[in-house]
């Protein structure tokens, strides 16, 4: 069923809550610790007792990079609570450690079984947008909440690739900053962690642009081809299992996190994808040499129908020009055999499939999105989203694939 929706005096007393749980913090304590300066760790008794917990002892240390300065921030308060409701914390031998940023002000928090315990609260209103906070506060957490596994949960507005606007985590009260895609790989290479799971509670990015962005931080990602809804995923019921099982592998975690996601909405139009990272680089490959073949077998492109994801139509999202992988490759498969018999073209096409089935290992979908695989791919659907632009060719998927030259061709057809 879906969730319900908490009503304004629910959201006003869980509020009151957390400003009393953590009104024993100690105020003005200064920003988090560079790489190149250690600093002094000062917060709440109980966060620091919890903290000794944790040293050497957890399973899992879940950072979530809570981006709620924006019209998110009543979701971004009941997802918080969702996730004080499971119980989790260092008892059951996992860290749940998050930046919460909204309302103002921006706080590094700590779950305690049931509580939530500032950890660090700084005068400053960080810009999540800014790929330096980001860093910093995976360096933070690294540093204070060690663990065999580490998964990270970016939790915002995101759009994938889109022209003109593409990336993650927006920030009103920074002139709208956001993380772009080569931002956001820069920003997790210097927090120094290899993520086991790298989770996007965000719209629209589960796309191979930014799986390959990501291939070198993590071993898992989850993320949603389609828009989410505003309420995303189900912490309760999720944070719950976790602390339930806290041995559970990246695959179980990532397999829950989607299961858990369709129990909550009971329906309607939406997708979510586990993919496995280390398979996108040779899906790229494949990807690139289906580029090539057709740019040399010089064949005229089909037409594409604005079905979402039909037999005669790839799209997940034509506006955008968001493709499903696994359907464009199906609808070329089936122009070949049917018109062009070019034996290396299906050749690439079959590569294209098999280098898929690796690297999407879970996904479902439903309602408009039933027909979705797993992994978009950025193709525009008219002329308004042509030329490309810099901004694409400067991502690390365009830099190593041939997929950019076979766009310029794409939208020379479609200009025509």
């Amino acid at each position: 069923m879906p969730k319900k929706v908490m009503s304004r005096m629910g959201f006003l007393v869980f509020l009151l809550m957390v400003v009393f749980v953590v009104s024993g913090c100690l105020e003005n304590i200064p920003p988090p610790p560079s790489e190149e300066e250690e600093g002094d760790f000062e917060g709440t008794e109980e966060a620091l007792e919890g903290d000794a917990k944790a040293s050497g002892s957890a399973t899992w240390t879940v950072i979530v990079y809570m981006a709620a300065d924006n019209n998110l921030y009543l979701d971004a308060l009941q997802d918080l609570r969702e996730m004080t409701d499971s119980g989790i914390g260092a008892k059951s031998k996992v860290n749940v450690v998050v930046l919460f940023d909204g309302g103002g002000e921006t706080r590094y928090c700590s779950l305690q079984e049931g509580k939530v315990l500032d950890i660090w609260s700084g005068t400053t209103n960080l810009n999540t947008g800014d790929g330096g906070t980001l860093a910093a506060f995976i360096r933070f957490v690294r540093e204070r909440y060690p663990a065999r596994r580490y998964a990270l949960i970016l939790w915002n507005h995101g759009a994938g690739w889109r022209n003109p606007v593409k990336g993650v985590c927006w920030d009103d009260s920074a002139g709208g900053d956001y993380l772009t895609l080569p931002e956001l790989a820069s920003a997790l290479q210097a927090g120094g962690v290899r993520f086991n799971l790298i989770g996007m509670d965000a719209c629209l990015m589960a796309m191979v642009e930014v799986a390959y962005e990501m291939r070198n931080y993590g071993d898992i990602l989850v993320a949603s081809q389609a828009s989410e809804p505003a309420d995303g995923w189900d912490y309760k019921r999720l944070f719950r299992r976790l602390a339930q099982s806290p041995t559970m592998s990246p695959t179980a975690l990532a397999q829950e996190i989607v299961k858990s996601y369709f129990a909550y909405y009971g329906g309607g139009s939406i997708t979510l994808s586990v993919i496995r990272l280390s398979r996108v680089g040779a899906l790229a490959q494949a990807i690139s040499g289906l580029a090539q073949a057709f740019l040399r077998s010089g064949k005229d492109f089909p037409a594409l129908s604005d079905r979402a994801v039909s037999p005669d139509s790839p799209y997940v999202d034509e506006e955008l020009g968001y493709a499903d992988i696994e359907n464009f490759v199906r609808l070329l498969k089936k122009w070949n055999d049917r018109y062009w018999k070019d034996r290396e073209l299906k050749s690439a096409l079959t590569r294209v499939q098999t280098k898929l089935k690796s690297t999407v290992i879970y996904n479902r979908a439903s309602g408009s999105y039933l027909g979705a695989k797993g992994l978009s791919i950025y193709l525009p659907y008219s002329a308004d989203s042509c030329p490309i632009g810099v901004d694409y060719d400067a991502l690390a998927f365009a830099k190593d694939t041939q997929w950019d030259e076979f766009l310029d061709r794409w939208c020379e057809v479609i200009c025509e």
